[in-house]
């Protein structure tokens, strides 16, 4: 057997790409390898991209290498076009595949390709978010076994973002891009045996929207260190993402420039550790003192041997978070906002603490840091809470049950 999936990631790269998006992306990938043996990956990337790796059988090896499965790679073009203000605010609301971060991955070249990769007649397909969905929609085939893991529900992302202070005219236009984003839901579902979201929260909300009845709960999963690194007495926060993405961005300012001059006014010493992929180059370093931007950090166990105290003062995005599943499988105590801990099976005051202003953040910080006693428990009871819910190796095999389950034996 065979499986495809589309995804619009550009291939990963070995020791570098480690983000949240690519940990969920093995969790698909190697349950697939599991089931059919053998995967194909087709990543909708710029043509840049496909210009720039020219040697086939060597792309294979390198990400065979990087999924520890056997897989194919192929690399499809995205689509372009001018982005004039018609483009980008007004056409949106007629179609999912015209709204700005849509359109490369629903037409033009990308259709016809994918068209052909299908006619092999792959026994499971999976449509990694959104644009992989439209990408099969534009390819005008109706594969048998087609699964979509629509991951953070982006016409909730979208609400919240336009809706978050401060207001402007152009946040508060993608609005109207929501029920076309609700309508391409929609459609992806009843395309597919199985929706696949992060946590139960998203599949009751989907349920209420009459979206995807076939929802199945995937939490982003990790694999547990054996052993947790000791808890250092030294007062450190972590704040550990992908500054790529916007909402790590706005969260890594509001703790280094709001929320940690509260904590140091209680704690002279604390200091405070972004890290992760383009942490070292975030605009506001020149105004945040106190402050390590560590970039992309290759031992994540070092890393949290060195953390006290694992902050996320998140107030957009969607999905669940990978990081504080990371902290809480290296037994880090954690501290985050009702938005950033959405989602996890984690309960205030048993296995993190929630606070959603800076000073009630600010305030749990110092507790932690103070109390030794208090942070072992919290950081005990989220690494047993992991090991139930979010262990890598167990929501693999229950990937490769659903995806089994839909192929004759």
């Amino acid at each position: 057997m065979q499986a495809l999936v589309v995804t619009p990631t550009l291939p990963p790269r070995a020791g570098l790409d480690v983000n949240g998006v690519y940990k969920r992306h093995a969790l698909f990938i190697r349950a697939l390898a599991d089931v059919a043996g053998r995967v194909r990956i087709v990543h909708l990337v710029p043509p840049a991209t496909i210009a720039a790796n020219p040697d086939a059988a060597r792309l294979d090896r390198e990400q065979s290498d990087y999924w520890q499965c056997p897989v194919g790679v192929a690399l499809l073009p995205r689509r372009s076009r001018p982005e004039t203000a018609y483009a980008h605010y007004v056409a949106g609301m007629f179609g999912a595949d015209a709204q700005p971060a849509l359109y490369p991955f629903a037409g033009g070249d990308l259709g016809p390709a994918l068209a052909a990769e299908l006619a092999a007649a792959p026994d499971l397909v999976l449509a990694m978010t959104l644009p992989g969905m439209l990408a099969l929609r534009a390819s005008g085939a109706r594969p048998a076994n087609l699964f979509f893991d629509f991951d953070d529900v982006p016409h909730r992302v979208r609400l919240r973002a336009s809706l978050q202070a401060p207001l402007r005219p152009g946040k508060l236009a993608y609005l109207a891009h929501i029920p076309a984003l609700l309508a391409a839901a929609r459609d992806g579902a009843r395309r597919s045996r199985a929706t696949f979201v992060c946590s139960d929260l998203d599949r009751r909300h989907l349920h209420r929207w009459g979206i995807a009845g076939n929802a199945v709960t995937v939490p982003n999963a990790v694999a547990l260190p054996p052993a947790p690194p000791k808890l250092p007495a030294d007062p450190t926060l972590l704040f550990l993402g992908a500054f790529h993405y916007a909402p790590n961005v706005e969260a890594a300012e509001r703790l280094a420039c709001r929320i940690l001059p509260l904590v140091r006014a209680e704690v002279p010493g604390a200091r405070l550790l972004l890290a992760g992929d383009g942490s070292d180059r975030l605009p506001f370093a020149a105004r945040a003192p106190d402050v390590a931007y560590l970039g992309f950090v290759p031992d994540l166990a070092a890393l949290y041997e060195g953390a006290r105290v694992v902050c996320a003062p998140l107030v957009n995005g969607g999905g669940t978070r990978l990081k504080l599943v990371e902290a809480a499988a290296h037994a880090r105590p954690m501290v985050a906002t009702r938005i950033g801990a959405e989602g996890l099976d984690f309960v205030d005051g048993e296995h993190i603490l929630l606070r959603d202003d800076d000073a009630g953040i600010a305030a749990a910080c110092v507790r932690l840091l103070r109390d030794d006693a208090l942070a072992a428990r919290l950081g005990a009871a989220a690494r047993a809470r992991a090991a139930t819910e979010y262990e890598a190796g167990a929501i693999r095999g229950r990937l490769a049950r659903v995806f089994a389950g839909s192929v004759p034996a």
